[in-house]
């Protein structure tokens, strides 16, 4: 009898090792062999601490994982709000060639123990972001795949559909500083002369027919950077976890500047003390140094409208874009 016991011990111990354990390989997009069995090695132990950390609904151990520091602590950051487990057992993506290395994307997994407040989906997918040497650099949650083919495919030319690459990168990037409450990506990510403008619908007194009336309007606040900063840390301390999607993006070329993009996005927020949706608009700069060396873009105006005026949708007119800023 003790030894039927050890060995059903031993036989639930290898039946949770496999439940947690997940394969990844790749099926197409990288042709050196020694590289693609790093990544695959590397994503594979990655996926298999998720599922684990998970199951366990503990934390997660990064520290044999092949990733930058940087890239650790930003997914520690996003597994503090929100734990999330592998659909599949195993994964073949193809490997994609972003501007500084390789990208993986596809991965569904569905978020666990969500709080009672969150209104979101639970089924997400991950993108994976590598250097040139296979490390990994960035693990964050995807846009949607329409959302994302879409930006690509209205791409003018060759140059052009690289940069909206870049911005699909950046803006994936962007808004889970948001999700992972990262406060120092956010200031590096914007200058430091960034204009920060958000709206608010107020109902505004009317007089007509000798009668007062109420009709909404919106109002628009000014930030500096620091003060937005400010603002969002409050914002972050103050929520136990807050979501960002976007579902739809525009890109726009800016006709006259070049190396500026304006990125429109309608963009639904959820945190446990608040929600709302509305168009976040950025104006995004592409920039070198003196020896043509590409350095990180930056955000110089980042605004934000309601898409609902009373019982109104916003008009598509009045939101703002690249050209309703002047760029010296």
């Amino acid at each position: 009898m003790k030894r039927l016991s050890i060995l059903f011990l031993l036989w639930s111990m290898v039946l949770g090792v496999n439940a947690q354990s997940v394969s990844f390989t790749f099926k197409d997009g990288i042709y050196n062999p020694s590289l693609k069995q790093t990544m695959e090695r590397s994503v594979s132990s990655l996926l298999s601490e998720v599922n684990r950390a998970a199951n366990n609904n503990g934390s997660l151990n990064l520290s044999s994982i092949n990733m930058t520091s940087n890239a650790k602590a930003s997914l520690n950051n996003l597994w503090d709000n929100f734990h999330f487990k592998c659909d599949e057992s195993s994964y073949s993506e193809n490997c994609l060639t972003a501007v500084n290395g390789y990208e993986i994307r596809g991965i569904s997994v569905t978020l666990k123990n969500v709080d009672a407040t969150y209104k979101g989906e639970v089924n997400k997918e991950l993108t994976i972001s590598t250097a040139k040497d296979g490390q990994i650099t960035g693990v964050h949650m995807a846009l949607a795949n329409n959302v994302y083919n879409y930006v690509v495919n209205s791409g003018k030319d060759v140059t052009d559909t690289r940069r909206r690459l870049e911005i699909l990168k950046f803006v994936e990037d962007f808004r889970s500083y948001y999700d992972e409450k990262d406060l120092e990506a956010l200031r590096n990510v914007y200058s430091d002369d960034a204009l920060i403008i958000t709206g608010k619908v107020i109902m505004r007194k009317a007089m007509g027919n000798d009668q007062a009336t109420l009709r909404p309007e919106i109002v628009y606040s000014r930030q500096n950077k620091e003060q937005y900063l400010t603002n969002l840390a409050r914002t972050f301390r103050n929520n136990k976890y807050i979501k960002v999607k976007f579902d739809a993006i525009r890109v726009k070329r800016h006709p006259a500047k070049d190396g500026f993009y304006g990125v429109t996005l309608h963009q639904n927020w959820q945190s446990s003390n608040y929600s709302d949706d509305g168009y976040v608009f950025l104006l995004w700069q592409f920039r070198e140094d003196e020896n043509g060396k590409e350095l990180p873009p930056v955000i110089h105006v980042r605004t934000w409208q309601p898409d609902m005026v009373g019982n109104q949708q916003l008009s598509p007119s009045e939101v703002f874009t690249e050209n309703d800023f002047f760029i010296p």
